[in-house]
């Protein structure tokens, strides 16, 4: 191998290995600085390849990763559970796929805990799980080696999975823990308020990388942050950092913390549709008000099957708990509730020119908690984004919701006794 041409060769590989390790040092050397967790992998690459025998996902890590993964039906997803990991890879990454993998997802899942959720093209499993250091110890890149499995031997992998399945919880929110230690000193109602999606789950994504998880949080403080300079109730928030919470486990918070108002709070888009726009807000219905607000259900009603949960099973368990009674007197509280946001908020705030509507959202689903979905806006439409990105329209939207939320619960006395009558 001493010829000229293996040297070419060697020098050739030399080079582009360098050159290689020359553009991913900056990023993961900088990223782990930025990594906020001692001893937290931080990812600044993924690729995807077609092999010999199946599909390969490639990460580029900050440190060696361990995986453990298991499969879902209906649809075919296969799920990696990590330790936390800071992802910090470009926007629209996993939207495409190839071979085995239609797309991927990625994100915090819980406290702890992260979580790779791949949408199959065909049945496969997770052959494989190599990390491989980096030159000059850079890191490490994890090569994740899918193979095809028949349809028989899948569900057979996905039956044992699904009895060992991992559920999300809330993470962790010092606003929230305190509030139920709190109430019985404290004689204020509380207010939960839910910024929708978060971790692996970024819900709606506008042109120019606007990420529903982001805004709903964001303007989730602004308002739990105008409800707290008032005094006059006590907040908790679903979630107060980029991690998954499923919807169930949402419901259940708001149930467990007593809630007196339940505000989940969310941004829209439309494909190919520019000129739709404003603010919505919606109750839950058994059936939808029109064809939109099925739409919107049925979008976010989705999110725990994306996220690797399995479809159904969590949702039986809200289902099971409702009871009639209360379920009706809930509901004419929460229209009244889903009345009051529409005039507070229609001084201010640019609606949409069907502003008051109601589906089936799994969400709003807590049978003794007045609640309601608020759809900002849409982020396919040029003047929300500019709203939605503006300081001054976020706290003058709050202000607007949080006078809703504060009339309301001071017509409580009165309106607990009508609705029992209208339910009755």
């Amino acid at each position: 191998m001493g010829s000229p041409i293996a040297t070419l060769l060697r020098t050739a590989v030399s080079g582009l290995l360098a050159c290689f390790a020359a553009m991913i040092a900056v990023p993961l050397a900088s990223a782990a600085d930025a990594g906020g967790v001692a001893g937290r992998a931080v990812v600044v690459g993924a690729k995807l390849e077609q092999t010999a025998t199946g599909t390969r996902l490639i990460l580029v890590s900050s440190q060696p990763l361990s995986a453990t993964p298991f499969a879902l039906e209906k649809p075919d997803r296969l799920v990696l559970d990590l330790p936390e990991v800071n992802f910090q890879l470009p926007a629209h990454t996993g939207e495409s796929g190839t071979g085995l993998i239609k797309s991927f997802r990625f994100g915090l899942f819980g406290f702890g805990r992260s979580r790779i959720v791949i949408d199959l093209a065909a049945p496969a499993h997770v052959a494989s799980v190599v990390n491989t250091p980096l030159l000059k110890d850079l890191g490490s890149t994890v090569t994740i080696d899918l193979e095809r499995l028949d349809r028989e031997a899948f569900h057979e992998l996905a039956g044992i999975a699904h009895a060992s399945t991992p559920s999300a919880t809330p993470a962790g929110n010092p606003a929230a823990s305190g509030a139920s230690a709190a109430s019985s000193r404290d004689p204020r109602p509380l207010v939960v308020i839910d910024p929708g999606h978060g971790g692996f789950d970024p819900g709606a994504m506008g042109g120019n990388g606007d990420v529903e998880k982001t805004i709903t949080l964001e303007f989730a403080t602004t308002l739990a942050a105008e409800l707290e300079r008032r005094g006059h109730v006590r907040v908790a928030l679903t979630r107060n950092s980029d991690t998954f919470v499923s919807l169930p486990d949402r419901v259940r918070f708001a149930r467990d913390q007593n809630a007196a108002l339940f505000v989940s709070i969310h941004a829209d888009t439309l494909t190919g549709v520019a000129n739709v726009q404003g603010a919505t807000v919606y109750t839950l219905a058994d059936h939808a008000s029109d064809a939109d607000a099925a739409r919107v259900a049925e979008k976010e009603n989705r999110v725990d099957q994306q996220a690797g949960l399995d479809a159904g099973e969590n949702d039986e368990e809200v289902v099971s708990i409702l009871d009639d009674l209360m379920r009706r007197e809930t509901k004419v509280l929460s229209v009244a509730f889903a009345q009051k946001l529409v005039q507070s908020l229609e001084p201010h705030v640019r609606l949409n020119k069907n502003p008051l509507r109601s589906a089936a959202f799994l969400v709003l689903r807590a049978p003794d908690v007045p609640s309601a979905l608020v759809e900002l806006g849409y982020l396919s439409s040029d003047a929300d984004r500019a709203s939605l990105a503006s300081a001054r329209w976020r706290e003058e939207a709050s202000r607007a919701i949080a006078n809703a939320i504060e009339a309301r619960l001071q017509e409580r006395p009165a309106a607990a006794a009508s609705a029992a009558a209208q339910a009755n």
